[in-house]
């Protein structure tokens, strides 16, 4: 008897079926919008450094302690300090101040955040896996998007809110210190906004042609300095009055203008690049700046779709 197996003896193909018990998936389909939501939790959780190594835990501790400490500190201060003149705050410490803090954050977590969000998936070749399901390309950027954006606003917005309600709920009248302070609300909710579209936008633009984190992050800083350098630059060396405008081309120029439009008076201001140019010309330097951006990330993302 020809022990050889059949392919041999016949010299055709030859295959075996096992039956391992595989079986269609019958749970529930969640779809696209299920999709979009768990990557932008994976994305927050990858900015955050959650589900990695220890080492990528601590710049985001870092930052996030920078920019609380000062609102902190603040606070307790107004808790155990009294005023020496009746109807004026103890500490000297206003909104202006704080944003420093924050603004300088932001850049530093914006500069990491963004190609935390877009440069690792690149590099491992994982974005067929992502388009070959529910989502698209639209989804994906917007996925990425909504999550910076989430991570950014945690600390655009928590340092002064913590403020904003120490001052109020520790006022004689809070009441009345809340009603007096809406107009501050809604300046900080509008530079808060502002700060997180800026930097946000301008990281990812960054992010998208490059694979390397650590390289987007050194052109994201080094590019915001050579460029407000440059900007200050030629303010200095011009004499029109235009010149001014040039701080459209400074993303941290043009925050800096945006906070002392909302929280400093003139006064106080000085001579500095941005000094007397209409807010709402600032909020359209901002407005172009996340649609170039946004072109950017068009670009290298859906134009090929």
């Amino acid at each position: 008897m020809d022990a050889r197996p059949p392919a041999a003896q016949t010299a055709q193909p030859y295959g075996e079926v096992f039956d391992r018990g595989y079986q269609h998936y019958a749970g529930p389909r969640l779809g696209r919008q299920h999709a979009i939501q768990a990557l932008i939790w994976y994305s927050i959780k990858r900015g955050l450094g959650i589900k990695k190594r220890w080492t990528a835990k601590i710049l985001p501790i870092i930052l996030y302690a920078f920019a609380y400490t000062p609102a902190v500190i603040v606070v307790a201060l107004l808790a155990f300090l009294e005023s020496t003149v009746p109807g004026e705050s103890p500490v000297n410490f206003g909104y202006s101040d704080l944003n420093f803090f924050t603004t300088f954050t932001l850049v530093l977590f914006a500069a990491a955040g963004a190609p935390e969000m877009l440069c690792d998936d690149r590099r491992e070749n994982v974005l067929s896996l992502y388009f070959s399901r529910a989502l698209t390309r639209l989804d994906y950027l917007a996925a990425k998007i909504v999550a910076l954006t989430l991570l950014m606003a945690t600390i655009a917005f928590g340092p002064a809110l913590l403020l904003f309600l120490g001052k109020t709920l520790l006022d004689d009248n809070p009441l009345s210190a809340f009603v007096h302070s809406l107009d501050d609300l809604g300046k900080i909710a509008l530079y808060g906004l502002t700060v997180s579209v800026l930097l946000g936008s301008v990281g990812l633009g960054i992010a998208t042609y490059t694979n390397r984190k650590g390289v987007a992050a050194a052109i994201h800083i080094g590019g915001l300095l050579i460029v407000s350098f440059l900007a200050n630059a030629l303010f200095e060396a011009l004499d029109a009055d235009a010149a001014k405008y040039l701080v459209a081309l400074s993303p941290i120029d043009l925050l800096s203008a945006i906070n002392n439009w909302l929280f400093v008076t003139s006064a106080d201001q000085g001579e500095q690049l941005g000094q007397g140019v209409p807010g709402v010309v600032l909020l359209a330097a901002v407005a172009a700046w996340a649609a170039v951006a946004g072109l950017i990330m068009h670009r290298r993302y859906l134009a090929d779709e």
